[in-house]
Parts: structure tokens; C-alpha cells; sequence
């Protein structure tokens, strides 16, 4: 089936247009209900429209809710153009191309023995991709709904497959890169095979030369201030997610962890489950099982992250000839007021100053 681009185009934001003026009514737009509703109007399956708008960021769901976002307010109102966001969303449907033909398909993957790693939700291992045995990292999820009641395991696949997308998308330089989804209901996440973690350097108690913490640190910060004005945080910043390549350079990983388990808006009060993702020691004062990380609470975490690289242990004694310049920023990044630390942008900027003259990536 062919659709023009001015089709989808129009489409996507007289259905962002329709839940706009539900929820200005006060009614909630329920999945089933806005399906029924709009089914008819638009020249696609409206389950195709959800997903691109899902994707992109102009609506989440939730517990078979959706919402408008804030960027899709501003699609729905004209003020930010869809256009390119659907090329390239629908660009098959765009071309008329036959998806009745045969797909070519994704390259087999076979793990090999034993685990890299593993979290609360997860675990990692080792396989080789293709024909010519590529090494990757294949993440694999526990089946949390069956101590979670409120995450079916077709919620948690739908929630990875959303997550792994925004950071796939970031495309930054610094973050570890998406290769691909695989699986139907048990999703699995390919991703480049990291040569070490932060975590394994900190487990040495041995502090890092000073230039080498602030490399680490300034990557691991320009990769969230990319994401942070993007409109993603972080949320589970720790050494185990920040991974290293072979020439030591940061890769950061687990964007959105806390948001794969994480209750829908719709839940009634009542006793509340706490999953424990980060670690106490990269956790802003403010955050709680109640309290969801903002911005913020990355920078606190980075903050941890950088002095436990300078001192060898975390909460241990800094080096005495570090410049007063370096310990006036780890003093505002963790300040106790999430509204006096600084922007990571800021903070990348004078982590880069104060690491010269060494270059900000090893080759």
C-alpha cells in the first residue's frame, strides 16, 4: 500500500489533534476507544500511527493509555513540523514498497556459554552474529512479570523495544550503540561487545591518574548532556553502565532502565513495589522509591562517578594536589540542592578545560 508523505503527515496530527482535545475535556484516551473512534479516518491501522508517534516522542502509552507529550502539543498546535519524522518512520509505505515480498532476514545470532554480566532486570552475554562470527553483547530479560503484577510479558517487550529505540536514536558518540532488537515477546537487545566496565578499572581500589578520570567523566557527561537535551535522562548512572572500548573511551549504557519497570499513571494508591535498580552510592538525596530521577540526579551521579575514579574507593580521600578548579565542580555537582548543580553541558565544557591538554578521546 502507497500513502503520500502529506497524507501521514496530516494523519499523525489530527489524531495528536483528537487526543488533545480529550484530554483538555478532561477524558482519557484510552487505547480501544480512540481506535474505534478514529479507525476509518486515517489511511492507515491506527496501531501504525501510535508506533511512529510513540517512537518519536509525541505520545506515550501507558496501561493502554495514551498520552500527549509535550513535543506533541506542539505538533498538534503547528509548531513543530512532523514531516521528517515520518519520511522516515513510514518510508516504505512512503515508497510503495511491496511488503508482500519475501524480507531479507536479520543475521542469526549464536550465544556463547556463560554470562558477562548481569543486573536486576537482566543479563548479558557473549555470541557471534552472522556468518563471519561477529562478537557482540546480547542482552537477555529476567521475566519480571511474574513478581511484577502490573508488567505483562508483552508490556516489558514493548517497553524495551521503546527504550532500545531512544537510545539508538541519540546517536552519540559516547553511548553505547543499538545494533539491534530481536525476538517477539522475549525481547533481546545486540549491542557492541565492550573490551571492559568502569566498574572492573574501580574494583582495583587503585586510583586513576587524574587526566584519566576526567576523560571518563567528560565523556560520560557531553554523551548525557546529548541526551538530557534530547529529553531522555538516565536515571541508573553506576560504573557497571559506564562500558570502556578497547582504547579506554566511555560507552554509556542502560538509558531507561527505571523506565521499563516503572508503574503505569494510572495506578491506584496503594502499597508500592519497589524495584532496585542503581546503586545507593550514585543516588541523588532527593531520588526515592516515590521520587523518579531528573536531570539532576545524573549530575549527582556523575559526581560520585568522578570522585570515586580520583580517590580509588567510594567516599574515599581525594588526592591533595587536585586544582581548586576540579574540586569546585565535584563539590556543586553533588550539592545538596538539585537546583544548584550545574547542567551537564556546563559541566562537560569545564571537565574538557581542565583535562587539557590531553585530548578528549583516545585512539
Amino acid at each position: 500500500m502507497q500513502v503520500s508523505r502529506d497524507q501521514l503527515v496530516e494523519d499523525s496530527v489530527f489524531i495528536l489533534q483528537c487526543l488533545r482535545q480529550n484530554a483538555r475535556g478532561g477524558r482519557q484516551n484510552d487505547l480501544d476507544e480512540v481506535r474505534s473512534t478514529l479507525e476509518g479516518s486515517v489511511s492507515l491501522d491506527l496501531a501504525a500511527y501510535v508506533a511512529f508517534l510513540e517512537r518519536f516522542g509525541y505520545v506515550e502509552v501507558e496501561a493502554e493509555a495514551i498520552r500527549v507529550t509535550p513535543q506533541g502539543e506542539r505538533a498538534a498546535k503547528g509548531d513543530t513540523d512532523v514531516s521528517r519524522d515520518v519520511s522516515d518512520h513510514f518510508k516504505q509505505v512512503i515508497e510503495g514498497v511491496d511488503d508482500t515480498q519475501p524480507q531479507i532476514e536479520s543475521p542469526l545470532i549464536k550465544p556463547v556459554e556463560g554470562h558477562l554480566g548481569q543486573g536486576p532486570l537482566s543479563h548479558v552475554r557473549a555470541a557471534r552474529l552472522g556468518e563471519l562470527g561477529l562478537m557482540v553483547a546480547l542482552k537477555e530479560y529476567k521475566p519480571l512479570w511474574e513478581s511484577l503484577p502490573w508488567l505483562s510479558r508483552a508490556e516489558l517487550s514493548r517497553r524495551v523495544r521503546r527504550e532500545a529505540q531512544a537510545q539508538a536514536a541519540l546517536g552519540h558518540p559516547c553511548v553505547l550503540q543499538i545494533l539491534e532488537v530481536r525476538g517477539g515477546e522475549d525481547a533481546q537487545v545486540v549491542m557492541p561487545l565492550a573490551a571492559s566496565t568502569l566498574r572492573d578499572k574501580l574494583s582495583r581500589s587503585e586510583r586513576m591518574p587524574a587526566w584519566h578520570a576526567l576523560r571518563i567523566a567528560a565523556q560520560v557527561a557531553h554523551a548525557l548532556a546529548h541526551a538530557h537535551g534530547q529529553g531522555l535522562v538516565h536515571g541508573a548512572l553506576k560504573p557497571e553502565n559506564v562500558l570502556l572500548d578497547r582504547a579506554g573511551n566511555a560507552l554509556l549504557s542502560d538509558f531507561g532502565a527505571a523506565r521499563l519497570v516503572a508503574l503505569p499513571p494510572s495506578t491506584q494508591p496503594g502499597p508500592r513495589v519497589h524495584v532496585e535498580l542503581g546503586d545507593a552510592r550514585y543516588r541523588a538525596p532527593e531520588v526515592s522509591a516515590s521520587e523518579s530521577a531528573g536531570t539532576p540526579a545524573d549530575a549527582w551521579a556523575l559526581g560520585a562517578l568522578l570522585h570515586e575514579m580520583l580517590a580509588g574507593t567510594s567516599g574515599g580521600a581525594l588526592p591533595a594536589d587536585l586544582p581548586a578548579p576540579l574540586l569546585e565542580l565535584l563539590d556543586e555537582l553533588r550539592h545538596s540542592d538539585p537546583a544548584k548543580r550545574p547542567v551537564l553541558a556546563a559541566a562537560a565544557t569545564r571537565l574538557a578545560r581542565l583535562l587539557a591538554p590531553h585530548p578528549l578521546f583516545a585512539l
